[in-house]
């Protein structure tokens, strides 16, 4: 097994810069998962990572083994992209054996890791099926066992489930999380799934506009968003928003007489996830209130969208929470959960 070093990497199309002086380190062993929406760069990381582009700035480590100019079949890595790439005309047993026979390992070997690699991904019953003869689920299990066969010293993987449907998702979500800590591979996942990404990470690394913003475990980036970016695209609904003013370094929210962490201008961004506030039907101490303008049932809640000062934001009640459009209710924010941001710039101020 090996880390990943990146050293400000930059790459360029044209006149756009898909990544601008990017740096990361991937621990021996970790899962790490590249987070952010389309165009945002992750994909070219992972590909100059890969071999498959070239930095025009940058380099980068595989291990101790500086692999920036090598091709990728030099880099000891394995790839798992999106629409599966599994040849039609083989059965599982050699798809998964491919690149062990391009190694020209000996074929005692080359069996043992087929197996194991088939049994990690609970396909060996298929070994002698055809791919047409597989469901989409099968065939990215037999994509990730043929990586896996070639004992890797980094997985890279490209979206790869995002071609399956919602529940087979969930299932190989889970399936992935158990099979990487048997291999335990160091691994960087591409997704724009905030939920992917939440489920399955060591650490996530939110990218936007060429950039890494924040790298972290996941409760850190959920709970403790560097900017309103990252609250934003992590969490479903995401972070709330609410610019409010200061005085006297205070901040009168309703009944809530709130103290920001650091010194601030003439207003402030208040951010707070939708399960973090307090929702009631009366007035209460420590509290503000705000009209009801819809209400979604999700099932396991109901989901509020209030109206405070002009401001739309949302909160979730339990199901049978009595709440109506036009409705006033009363909301208190856990204090521990508050986040604090700057209004220009976006970004959070520190807390410690």
């Amino acid at each position: 097994m090996a880390s990943i070093r990146v050293e400000n990497v930059e790459k360029t199309f044209g006149r756009f810069k898909a990544l601008n002086g990017v740096s990361l380190e991937v621990r021996d062993q970790e899962f790490v998962v590249l987070l952010g929406p389309s165009g945002c760069g992750k994909t070219t990381l992972l590909r100059i990572i890969a071999g498959l582009e070239q930095a025009d700035k940058g380099r980068v480590w595989i291990g101790d083994r500086d692999v920036t100019l090598l091709p990728p079949r030099a880099r000891r890595i394995a790839m798992v992209f999106q629409n599966y790439a599994v040849f039609p005309h083989l059965t599982v047993y050699e798809n998964i054996a491919f690149g062990l026979r391009m190694q020209k390992v000996s074929p005692e070997k080359l069996k043992a890791n087929v197996e194991r690699a088939a049994a990690l991904m609970h396909i060996e019953n298929l070994l002698g099926r055809y791919p047409a003869q597989l469901s989409g689920g099968q065939r990215q299990r037999v994509a990730v066992a043929r990586a896996l066969a070639v004992e890797p010293e980094v997985l890279l993987m490209d979206e790869p489930l995002s071609n399956l449907d919602a529940l087979l998702r969930l299932e190989m979500r889970a399936e992935l999380k158990r099979l990487l800590a048997e291999s335990r591979t160091t691994t960087l996942y591409v997704t724009h799934d905030q939920v992917e990404a939440m489920s399955l990470a060591d650490r996530i690394a939110v990218m936007n506009a060429g950039a890494i913003v924040q790298y972290d475990t996941p409760m850190r980036v959920y709970q403790e968003p560097a900017s309103v970016f990252v609250g934003g695209f992590i969490g479903s609904p995401p972070m709330n928003f609410l610019r409010l003013r200061v005085e006297g370094q205070r901040v009168r929210l309703g009944s809530l007489d709130l103290e920001p962490p650091a010194e601030v201008g003439a207003e402030v961004l208040l951010g707070v996830r939708p399960e973090d506030l307090e929702v009631y039907p009366a007035e209460q101490p420590q509290s503000f209130a705000a009209q009801v303008l819809v209400v979604e049932p999700l099932g396991p809640h109901l989901l509020l969208t209030l109206n405070f000062a002009g401001q739309a934001f949302k909160a979730t009640v339990p199901p049978d929470f009595p709440a109506a459009a036009g409705q006033t209710l009363w909301l208190r924010p856990q204090p521990s959960r508050l986040r604090w941001l700057e209004p220009g710039s976006g970004r959070a101020f520190a807390t410690g």
